[in-house]
């Protein structure tokens, strides 16, 4: 029998501290460690049918960590195809980074067991994106926010 491979957009939002030098990371509980492969990963989703790219890393935010986010303040940096991101799944993320203040209150949902500002010197060997890729995307961001300040 052959099984039917299965497409999907998803948003993936990446929090940076102010000063762009911290970014927040959530550790997953741990059926989506076993089925990612890693510990830690940025806060994102799936995009709903009908519902807008900005209006899904709002509801994912809100879901995961309890945070309301600026629209204003999103901005595209990455668009990431993964055509097996399982045997049987391609997928799109588009990757947003915003800025959030380190002491904002983050309530966590089930999916996820505890969150951490991570100094991006020293980011954690289990995460779902390398480091050189968290690194990129600050950079990305950086240069994104440095744009619409120049306007």
């Amino acid at each position: 029998m052959k099984t039917e491979r299965k497409f999907g957009l998803g948003v993936i939002i990446c929090v940076f501290n102010k000063d762009f030098s911290k970014i927040l990371l959530l550790k997953r509980n741990m059926e989506k460690r076993k089925n990612g492969g890693a510990d830690w990963g940025n806060v994102g989703g799936r995009v709903e049918l009908g519902e807008l790219l900005v209006d899904a890393c709002e509801r994912e935010a809100k879901e995961e960590t309890g945070i309301n986010l600026n629209p204003k303040k999103l901005k595209l940096i990455e668009v990431k195809e993964t055509p097996y991101l399982t045997d049987i799944f391609h997928a799109i993320h588009f990757v947003y980074a915003t800025i959030l203040d380190e002491q904002e209150k983050i309530t966590l949902n089930d999916e996820s067991e505890e969150y951490k500002w991570f100094d991006l010197n020293h980011l954690p060997e289990s995460m779902l994106d390398s480091k050189e890729h968290i690194l990129e995307l600050s950079t990305l961001a950086i240069k994104q926010y440095q744009e619409k300040r120049e306007q």
